[in-house]
């Protein structure tokens, strides 16, 4: 069980370090032309839209889903 657990750890750090890594290296990277910016924001805005929907979803569902299992469960 130790093994697995050093396994565990030494992955997961390996994999935060390679992603610092290669954020760092595409953050260095030159924004690009006019046009593009232009074009990466639109898809930004969507995008956050989008999110902003599904968060809204997701909280009802968990909302409703939270009270039945309150009422049903009977939890106080």
């Amino acid at each position: 069980m130790n093994l697995l657990f050093l396994f565990a750890f030494l992955a997961s750090t390996v994999a935060i370090v390679y992603g610092a890594f290669l954020a760092r290296n595409i953050l260095k990277l030159p924004a690009g032309s006019d046009r593009m910016r232009e074009i990466a924001d639109a898809i930004r805005q969507g995008a956050q839209a989008y999110l902003n929907r599904q968060y809204k979803t997701i909280a009802i569902i968990a909302i409703v889903l939270f009270l039945i299992l309150w009422l049903v469960l009977g939890l106080t």
